[in-house]
């Protein structure tokens, strides 16, 4: 059911995505501490949405590599430009490069957590 609370496993990995500094991360943070997942992909992987609805386009701010992952698994954190409101947390995309996806995201420890380059 959506809108739904975050997991300890979300949660500790949206921390851990937003401890790198960006433009904006400090709002971001603030507005984490309340944010609600609103949906996922339909797919199955472990991929968040914290907002649904219009806008004006995505910024792709932070990458998380997962630690000793024999693939290119990983996922990234972005945000999404709301009309009236700016910059908002837009979701949690996990980026899977095995056969399968994982039920939920890795452990924020196995994470390499960079700014990603624009």
């Amino acid at each position: 059911m959506h809108p739904r609370p975050l997991t300890s496993r979300e949660r500790e990995v949206l921390d851990a995505l937003l401890a790198v500094d960006f433009p904006g991360v400090e709002r971001l943070r603030r507005e984490a501490e309340s944010v609600q997942v609103r949906g996922g992909c339909d797919c199955g992987c472990p991929s968040i949405n914290f907002f649904e609805g219009r806008n004006n386009g995505m910024t792709h701010w932070v990458n998380a590599a997962v630690i000793g992952s024999e693939t290119f698994d990983g996922l990234f954190l972005f945000t999404v430009d709301v009309a009236g409101k700016g910059e908002v947390l837009g979701g949690i995309e996990w980026v899977g490069q095995g056969e399968s996806n994982p039920l939920e995201l890795p452990p924020a420890d196995d994470l390499r957590v960079t700014l990603a380059t624009t």
